[in-house]
């Protein structure tokens, strides 16, 4: 068995993309599986297990790199002689389909975003009746240009509902978390317990927070700190760290002017991560268009009680124990009462809830749930003469349909976003 996996916005400094890629790739070499991954890079190179094609880097200063030659593409498919490709792309996707189809290799592509919910915080000056009929059409075309589509929440899915309304197509599985590396520092539950405390707490001790993500419109790390500024009018002792990198940096450093927010920039490796996690009471994960939230399940994992946005992936995982954390509408008010709420808690059963929450995603549940569908598709029967097109070939065996019922809508997202003259909206400042 051979499987090639492809993936566009993939660099040292990719968040939670990067990481199912990678988990998935060695999850599939430990059972034995010749894997290999095509993504851009500066140059292109090969070497066993790692395809990068020359790509350049996008101009908005986020240093990614996308692949902009389909021919590059397809040729890398056809020298690796793939037996299923795993595509996390959209664009990657539209342009192998016609020649998984010639070739009778099936395609699983996994959905790591929902347009209908992050374009209009990517493309601030479209017309949002635009954006959204652009979103829906490449929802259809996705949802059309596979053998199985995973997504990984009831809030992902979705958006490909009433383009595969009798779910032959979509599997919903959820994403794991590396326990081993993110978990509870010695030191944590003397500190959880230190943290008992009234909301006001103790001015010697102030409330650590933090916020794990990129520094970019869609994840709204402004909400983090406007959230800070909220506590701090309530006389509520407070400091937050932004562990990240991104276009909005020099934003928030204006907005951050005068309070206790400390910019540790991108972290590397993973462990320098975890142990800043550690080192916190709560995280804030802001993003209103999560369709999962590695980041939340990372700081659980490390027994940090997480505030995330009620509706958004991040809230179906909160949402399973309210006792390590809180899922609350995108406005510094609400924020800063989920803190204040869960500041007030046990510290310690705080932390162990959350672990305890986090110890139900594994990387090994979720390349199982993987395996099962590269098992459902095997290889497509060839398309009949004339039939090649797009969603001509469905899924070769019935599995079980696991996408959830729920389809909820997209966050509501301001009309004009960064770049424009407006703010953003309940957004404290």
């Amino acid at each position: 068995m051979r499987v090639v996996q492809l993936a566009n916005f993939y660099s040292p400094t990719s968040g939670g993309l990067r990481v199912a890629v990678d988990r998935l790739g060695a999850g599939y070499r430990a059972q034995g599986i010749d894997t290999t991954l095509i993504v851009p890079g500066p140059a292109t190179s090969h070497r066993p297990g790692l395809i990068q094609l020359a790509a350049p880097r996008l101009p908005n200063g986020s240093g990614y790199r996308v692949i902009v030659s389909r021919r590059a593409v397809l040729r890398a498919l056809a020298a690796s002689r793939p037996d299923l490709i795993e595509v996390h792309d959209k664009v990657l996707q539209h342009w192998l389909w016609d020649w998984s189809r010639r070739h009778r290799v099936p395609v699983v592509a996994v959905s790591h975003e929902r347009l209908d919910a992050t374009l209009g915080y990517l493309l601030p000056r479209v017309p949002a009746g635009l954006l959204a009929r652009a979103a829906n059409r490449i929802a259809g075309r996705t949802a059309a240009e596979c053998d199985r589509l995973v997504v990984c929440s009831a809030f992902a899915a979705a958006e490909f509902g009433g383009h595969d309304p009798a779910g032959r197509r979509l599997r919903q599985i959820a994403l794991g978390v590396d326990l081993e590396q993110f978990r509870p520092a010695v030191h944590r539950s003397e500190r959880a317990a230190q943290h008992t405390a009234t909301p006001t707490g103790d001015p010697a001790r102030p409330i650590r927070l933090i916020a794990v993500g990129r520094l970019s419109a869609e994840k709204r790390p402004d909400l983090a700190v406007s959230t800070l500024a909220e506590l701090h009018r309530r006389g509520v002792p407070a400091e937050l760290t932004l562990l990240g990198s991104g276009p909005w940096e020099p934003r928030l450093r204006r907005q951050a002017a005068g309070m206790a927010v400390r910019f540790a920039g991108h972290l590397s490796p993973s462990s320098r991560v975890a142990a800043a996690i550690t080192d916190c009471d709560i995280a804030l994960v802001p993003g209103p268009a999560e369709t999962f939230g590695l980041a939340a399940l990372e700081s659980l994992a490390c027994g940090v009680a997480t505030v995330v946005v009620r509706g958004a992936g991040t809230a179906e995982v909160i949402d399973l124990d309210r006792r390590a954390g809180r899922a609350v509408e995108p406005d510094p008010a609400s924020f800063a009462d989920a803190v204040c709420d869960l500041a007030a808690a046990d510290g310690q059963k705080r932390a162990a809830a959350a672990r305890a929450l986090a110890e139900r995603f594994t990387w090994a549940r979720t390349v199982e749930s993987m395996l099962a569908v590269q098992a459902e598709v095997g290889r497509p029967a060839s398309p009949a003469p004339g039939s090649a097109g797009p969603g001509s070939a469905g899924p070769v065996s019935a599995g079980p349909i696991t996408t959830a019922r729920a389809r909820p809508p997209a966050p509501a997202i301001p009309a004009r976003c960064p770049g424009s003259r407006r703010s953003w909206p309940a957004s404290g400042r």
